[in-house]
């Protein structure tokens, strides 16, 4: 069976699921309202991570029925958002309910073949699940930005791996038919139960490519395609750490911020991301032709990222003398 069928399944339950899903979002205000840590200044509504989950169950399914318990996984970890999106949920439950969904999927084949020792590839491939989930989170903060990224470090994995787009060329499908209503203004908003779930999908996609080969290419192929939500994450991280505030608390610090106070519109927000997510898939295929010559054709790309972290970095998105553009509308993560 093709890709195509499935994959256009997916794409169309999604786009089928939003607008329902976000008149019930509307008639029972789960919302993300307008906040001091947030940019948009009307309520949006939730409930596109449901419309993402239906369309994912509906095109693996459909490809692999086999596959059950990958949509259940998937189900688990949007089901922690989506209470998150409802009833807020102290840090602590959400890292520890995400946790266990990474140890069973450790348990079903999906562990990062780093040593010999199965202990160890387990610990990691569970804090690279956990991790990689809630960057994709924190990546949430302006629309379409999520979504895109996810699709195309999907994208890139497949390209990398063609064996792998059996499960990330659906899930990648059905980020981009959200986009279609994520997209700036957006009218729905993914919650944390979709922005959970992309980061958990791509974590999955990333583990099983990875293993597909040995060493350093391993590495490279599991860590690179997603070099644009660990260039935010590390933006973030550094930077609150630089200044003296805590980790886990929201903030409009991110590269989209950061751009958004250069002047960039949303779009060309967007585009970044785009074009920094072919860099990404471009530096992983050149540097698992290592030991070829060819190879070190990465290296000016890999600076070029360094040089923009550094260049953002200096941008200071905590002077109170700074404003955003006030056509910005929204930010649903942190």
């Amino acid at each position: 069976m093709t890709l195509a069928l499935p994959s256009l399944v997916g794409l169309t339950v999604t786009l089928a699921l939003t607008w329902p899903l976000r008149k019930l979002a509307l008639r029972l205000r789960i919302l993300d309202d307008p906040g001091p840590r947030k940019i948009h200044t009307e309520p949006v509504p939730y409930l596109g991570g449901v419309a993402m989950l239906g369309g994912v169950s509906a095109s693996i399914l459909w490809l692999r029925p086999e596959w059950w318990s990958i949509v259940v996984m998937l189900a688990s970890i949007a089901a922690v958002g989506l209470v998150d999106d409802i009833r807020y949920l102290p840090v602590w439950v959400k890292l520890v309910g995400e946790a266990a969904i990474a140890c069973a999927a450790v348990a079903l084949g999906f562990s990062w073949h780093l040593s010999d020792s199965a202990a160890i590839n387990a610990g990691f491939s569970v804090l690279w699940m956990v991790g990689l989930t809630n960057s994709f989170n924190l990546l949430d903060n302006m629309d379409g930005l999520a979504s895109s990224v996810a699709a195309l470090s999907l994208i890139a994995i497949a390209l990398l791996v063609p064996g792998t787009a059996l499960l990330a060329a659906p899930l990648a499908c059905v980020a981009i038919g959200f986009l279609l209503i994520n997209r700036p203004t957006a009218r729905m908003y993914m919650g944390d139960a979709g922005s959970l779930m992309l980061g958990f999908s791509v974590a999955l996609c990333s583990i099983n490519a990875a293993n597909g080969s040995q060493g350093l290419h391993s590495a490279v192929i599991l860590i690179v395609p997603v070099a644009v939500v660990l260039f935010d994450t590390s933006l973030v991280i550094a930077s609150r750490l630089a200044t003296g505030r805590p980790i886990q608390l929201g903030g409009k610090d991110h590269f989209s911020h950061r751009l958004r106070l250069l002047g960039w519109s949303q779009y060309q927000v967007l585009a970044f991301a785009t074009v920094g997510n072919i860099a990404a898939w471009a530096i992983a295929a050149l540097a698992v032709r290592y030991p070829l010559a060819e190879a070190w054709l990465a290296v000016p790309l890999v600076l070029a990222f360094i040089a923009t972290w550094i260049g953002l970095m200096r941008v200071d998105p905590y002077a109170s003398t700074v404003h955003q553009p006030l056509e910005v509308h929204r930010a649903s993560g942190s």
